[in-house]
């Protein structure tokens, strides 16, 4: 990968709908641990669960555990979108999952998510990621 980054466009605009975006998180990390803040909440939070997250142009990461790609992205083109599974603040694995944008693994980089973690979405779904533990 070289030159400008590879933007990809929500490939479903129909699913674009309206969320609370109160209820979308925006990841942060810090020596090596995450954390999330929601809508204009104070407090952090821990993730401890597994999250749709979208990279957006802005460089932001918005998350979610329910809400699809192009509801965190209000239907706009991502520079990155997958799906990302956090233990207690640590990320486990992370992946290019996503029907409605489709990032190709060439371009994972652009997700700005530790490499050694990515796993492909086709190698999440024969569990390869839980054979390295």
């Amino acid at each position: 990968m070289s030159g400008q980054p590879r933007i990809y466009p929500n490939l479903n605009p129909s699913a674009a709908v309206p969320v609370d975006r109160g209820q979308v998180f925006r990841l942060s990390s810090f020596a090596g641990n995450y954390r999330a803040r929601r809508g204009k909440e104070h407090g952090q939070y821990v993730p401890n669960a597994r999250f749709v997250f979208v990279k957006m142009m802005t460089g932001e990461t918005l998350m979610h555990p329910r809400f699809r790609h192009p509801a965190l992205a209000e239907g706009r083109p991502v520079v990155y979108a997958g799906e990302a599974s956090f233990n207690n603040g640590k990320l486990d694995w992370w992946s290019n999952g996503s029907g409605n944008y489709r990032p190709d693994p060439d371009h994972a980089v652009q997700a700005g998510l530790p490499m050694e973690q990515f796993f492909t979405y086709e190698q999440i779904l024969k569990g390869v990621h839980r054979e390295r533990r």
